[in-house]
């Protein structure tokens, strides 16, 4: 899966709780500033992204999300770690 592939799931998932049109969502805009979410909203949107990307993410870390951006990094971070443990057990075979 691709940066851009991450991030346009990201804006769907934000679109739907939020009733927004994911073409307005700038990867920079702030959930709460910009796009004026509650934090009920915010919740939501943390862990449609988890479960979205099986990422198995506390939730204390999903509510440091604030933007498009910091979504994208934590799914790409997961990905990252997620490869490194399977090369990691490749290696112990």
């Amino acid at each position: 899966m691709n940066v851009e592939s991450i991030r346009s799931e990201i804006k769907e998932i934000i679109g739907r709780v939020a009733s927004i049109d994911p073409g307005t969502i700038t990867d920079n805009a702030s959930f709460v500033d910009d796009l004026d979410l509650d934090s009920l909203s915010l919740l939501e949107i943390g862990v449609d992204v988890d479960y979205a990307f099986k990422l198995g993410v506390p939730e204390e870390r999903l509510q440091e999300l604030r933007t498009v951006q910091d979504s994208v990094e934590l799914v790409l971070e997961k990905f990252k770690n997620r490869t490194e443990n399977l090369a990691l057990a490749g290696e112990g075979s």
